[in-house]
């Protein structure tokens, strides 16, 4: 009886550690794309940005310039008020859309941004120099320099406040405003206030 036990358990440990170190199947099914959402479009669910150094100062429009112009965001590398290359193209069309009829009346008011980490002399004047880029770079493209008004607010009315996880990114920025005294003949809307 010892010996058939003994061989019985022997037997049992041998399976044991053969079905253990045997590979799992794999399945034979290709991967298909899931289904889509309502109307047949497919939602995009991107991660929250994690804190890091490396972030982009932001060009935000108010809502009247991004009404009229339906402009995307433009990026600047982090301490930098040199938009990156493949921004400028975002700025040219701003330029194309501010020389139309409708705004030429529209003073281009242009707000820089920081972010609260440095001291607020530092801030004012990075602010400034972005801002001062932007309308460098809008001059460029046919936008006379009497239609801009370039002031800084630092990091006066920064969002982020101290906290890196919430992105010192949303106050690197430059927003532009329209502003007028007069609309032209015919025109109307939120980008003519006096």
């Amino acid at each position: 009886m010892k010996f058939s036990s003994k061989f019985a358990l022997l037997g049992a440990a041998t399976l044991l550690i053969t079905a253990c170190g045997a590979a799992p199947q794999q399945g034979a099914a290709e991967p298909r794309m899931a289904k889509p959402g309502p109307n047949a479009q497919y939602t995009v669910k991107w991660p929250q940005p994690m804190p890091g150094e490396d972030r982009y100062i932001r060009m935000t429009l108010g809502q009247d310039v991004a009404e009229q112009c339906e402009f995307s965001q433009a990026h600047f590398a982090f301490d930098s008020s040199e938009p990156l290359p493949q921004e400028q193209k975002q700025i040219v069309a701003l330029a194309d859309c501010l020389r139309r009829p409708s705004l030429e009346g529209a003073q281009i008011q242009l707000i820089g941004r920081a972010d609260p980490r440095g001291a607020r002399d530092y801030n004012q004047q990075l602010g400034l120099r972005r801002a001062e880029r932007v309308k460098q770079i809008l001059m460029a493209q046919g936008i006379p320099e009497e239609r801009f008004l370039t002031v800084s607010s630092g990091a006066d009315e920064a969002k982020g406040g101290n906290d890196p996880l919430y992105s010192y990114g949303f106050d690197r920025r430059v927003d532009i405003r329209l502003r007028a005294t007069h609309a032209p003949a015919g025109v109307s809307g939120p980008a003519y206030r006096p």
